[in-house]
């Protein structure tokens, strides 16, 4: 997968470099460049139709490769839940959220609902709300914020009656 990866991140600068060098030849700054690209090419046309060809080709390659990342980076995510099941794994969960901004709406109830699986929260399928208790937990495990058990421990230790 790292090998696939690596070669469409390649692929995919090679094409930015053809659209770098396709814009300079459309712009033509005076150097005689456009008119001998149109007679290596066979016409204006065929030109242009390869220039059209090359960012829709550099298009569906961004697309493959986002759509590989999103997949790698899910299982990366199980990955790391099977090593410490049970556990909340602050890493995992953070990567859970990120996968929750996908476009697709099959991977996003799917994150959703293995969100709600390791954390038993359900704050449904937007990532902020996810974020903001992710930031309260880690406020909360720093001591910069109280639990509502903590809470709850130290009025009774101060001798209030607990109902």
């Amino acid at each position: 997968m790292k090998t696939l990866i690596a070669l469409i991140i390649a692929i995919r600068n090679l094409w930015l470099l053809c659209l770098a060098v396709m814009v300079l030849l459309l712009l033509d700054p005076g150097w005689g460049i456009y008119d001998y690209a149109v007679n290596a090419a066979g016409g204006q046309d065929r030109l242009l139709r390869g220039s059209l060809a090359l960012a829709l080709s550099g298009i569906l390659t961004e697309h493959l490769l986002g759509a590989l990342t999103r997949r790698r980076q899910g299982a990366l995510a199980r990955a790391l839940l099977r090593l410490q099941p049970g556990l909340q794994h602050i890493g995992a969960i953070r990567i859970l959220i990120r996968a929750l901004e996908a476009s697709d709406p099959d991977v996003i109830e799917t994150v959703q609902k293995e969100l709600v699986r390791l954390t038993g929260k359900d704050f449904g399928p937007d990532p902020q709300a996810w974020r903001q208790w992710v930031q309260r937990l880690e406020k909360i495990s720093a001591g910069k914020l109280e639990s509502a058990e903590q809470v709850r421990d130290k009025s009774t230790t101060d001798g209030e009656q607990q109902n």
